[in-house]
């Protein structure tokens, strides 16, 4: 489960627990390698109940996550199948249409009308800004039509929830008029107390002695890992350090190129959240990177949150809104995003200094907990779906 769909999960579970009916539509599993997963193929439509949450997974063009044409072709034929589906449902009191993807903004819009309710648009990425960000080459005309579409859906949205406060400033300018916009950040589940293992079950044998510097996350162009490779090139003297890097997506096979000669890095498939859960208490140091771009400036990994949920001092190679809460956390060391040089000074520093790593790992622990507890935060979105 990734974070959209956790996010989505956890959010809808609270509700149907405080009394309310839930309904997620949704595309046929594939995730990540763009094949259908046993049980849901050749379905039209699939209705599953998931504590309690009535969950409907619509067919759709299923693709890897490689290629802009092809992942557009995937998410258009959502736009289609996923309003389809809201047809099954028989009461609808309001519509939450969560963005990316990006044409999930369009879905919604057109089940505002078809259903006469109102459209909650919730961003989680500034789509299509963020294609660009990533380095991803697109056609001008397709990008227009693209920024076109954006405001579309920004001006027919009743409400905006967002998961960053420096979406804000964008939305307005390209939303126009009083546009009413809520900050509902990702969180985690503040009953999961921080705590590492006697010993290692995921990283044992060799790794069982060594300081593990870790990425657990999504291995795509935004993440610009190939930095966290060359700082481990740098540190290959320290032998008692060790990377390891778990995860999937469309860099995989060109980070395990880079880092195929170094003994001090290893790399996993993806884990299920529960297992991910487990891996980041094995710990020592979290990495939290993203590639340099201005509009990333704006972008939380929500992995920074698991983290720190896990107890664990922070490498942060993001400028901008996530510096800023790491800053306020004092959870970490705050890095230029694509600097090796910088990244491997504050590993090695970190590595070093085992006072601080626990300072820093009991400041995450408090912040995360104390403002992004996941109860509160379903709460705060329910208030706002009340008042639509």
């Amino acid at each position: 489960m990734g974070a959209p769909a956790a996010r989505a999960y956890e959010f809808s579970r609270r509700w149907v627990q405080a009394g309310h009916k839930v309904s997620v539509i949704c595309g046929i599993p594939n995730h990540p390698h763009g094949v259908v997963y046993e049980g849901y193929r050749k379905q039209l439509l699939h209705h599953e109940r998931i504590d309690g949450v009535d969950v409907y997974r619509s067919w759709v063009y299923v693709t890897p996550n490689a290629g802009f044409y092809r992942r557009i072709l995937n998410y258009s034929s959502y736009a289609v199948t996923s309003v389809l589906a809201a047809e099954h449902l028989e009461k609808v009191d309001v519509c939450i249409a969560t963005s990316p993807q990006f044409l999930t903004g369009v879905s919604g819009m057109a089940v505002k009308r078809t259903k006469g309710v109102p459209l909650v648009l919730e961003i989680r990425d500034l789509w299509p800004d963020s294609i660009k960000a990533v380095g991803i080459d697109v056609p001008e005309a397709v990008f227009s039509g693209m920024q076109r579409l954006e405001r579309s859906m920004y001006r027919d949205a009743d409400e905006i929830v967002i998961v960053s406060k420096a979406f804000e400033e964008h939305i307005r300018k390209a939303a126009g008029g009083s546009t009413t916009i809520h900050y509902v950040p990702n969180g985690i589940n503040a009953a999961n107390e921080p705590g590492r293992p006697e010993s290692r079950k995921h990283f044992s044998g060799a790794l069982e002695s060594k300081l593990l510097v870790g990425y657990l996350g999504t291995f795509g162009m935004a993440q610009g890992l190939s930095t966290v490779i060359e700082a481990a090139r740098k540190l290959l003297n320290r032998t008692e350090i060790h990377f390891v890097l778990v995860g999937e997506g469309a860099e995989k096979e060109k980070i395990r190129g880079l880092a195929a000669q170094l003994p001090n890095v290893s790399i996993f498939d993806r884990q299920e959240r529960q297992v991910v859960a487990e891996m980041l208490s094995e710990i020592d140091i979290a990495l939290v990177p993203l590639r340099k771009a201005e509009l990333l400036k704006t972008v939380i990994p929500s992995k920074m949150f698991e983290c720190m949920g896990a107890g664990l001092p922070i490498i942060l190679g993001v400028e901008g809104e996530s510096e800023r809460i790491l800053n306020e956390a004092q959870a970490g060391i705050a890095v230029p995003p694509g600097d090796p040089d910088e990244l491997a000074v504050a590993i090695e520093r970190m590595a070093g200094d085992e006072q601080l790593r626990k300072w820093y790992s009991i400041n995450a622990s408090i912040y995360v907990r104390k403002n992004h507890n996941l109860d509160q935060l379903a709460n705060h979105y329910l208030s706002v779906l009340r008042s639509v």
